[in-house]
């Protein structure tokens, strides 16, 4: 059987002018890595059936007893939309309760049940294995190169 050659590594700049090559831009990149990550994710959660994003709520919930919505979503890096959808899924499997902020009725407070808090709990204990796979290939210096640079990448939006 023949042997699958990765594609050759990007060229430093990527600057205009050179050889516009798919599988040496920025986007492909961080999709196929992307793509990567969520294999390792989903291999990882298994039956418990929860996206990345329902993910960062439990566990961004765990450590707060009760967010409002809004706060929610800037915590997890989700648009308001999204976060809306997320807590809706969750509440609807009985793992967040949302209420009505007494001192601001525009406000929705969300807050694990104790079912979501024992999930939350599994979920925060396997969550460095994920990361730890998915980072497997790297050395410690590599990891947190990698780590803070897509941070920073990140930031610019």
């Amino acid at each position: 059987m023949a042997e699958v050659k990765a594609p050759a590594p990007p060229p430093a700049g990527g600057a205009v002018g050179e050889d516009y090559r798919l599988e040496a831009q920025i986007g492909f990149l961080l999709r196929r890595a992307h793509q990567y990550a969520s294999d390792v994710f989903q291999n990882r959660i298994g039956a418990r059936n929860l996206t990345p994003q329902q993910f960062s709520v439990l566990v961004t919930l765990l450590k707060n007893r009760e967010v409002a919505q809004t706060k929610l979503g800037e915590i997890t890096a989700m648009d308001p939309a999204t976060v809306l959808g997320v807590v809706q899924r969750l509440a609807q499997r009985g793992l967040v309760a949302v209420r009505t902020d007494p001192a601001d009725g525009r406000r929705r407070l969300v807050q694990l049940t104790r079912d979501g808090h024992e999930l939350a709990h599994e979920l925060e204990a396997i969550g460095p294995a994920i990361s730890g796979e998915i980072l497997a290939g790297f050395d410690e210096e590599e990891q947190r190169s990698l780590l803070r640079l897509l941070d920073r990448l990140g930031q610019k939006s």
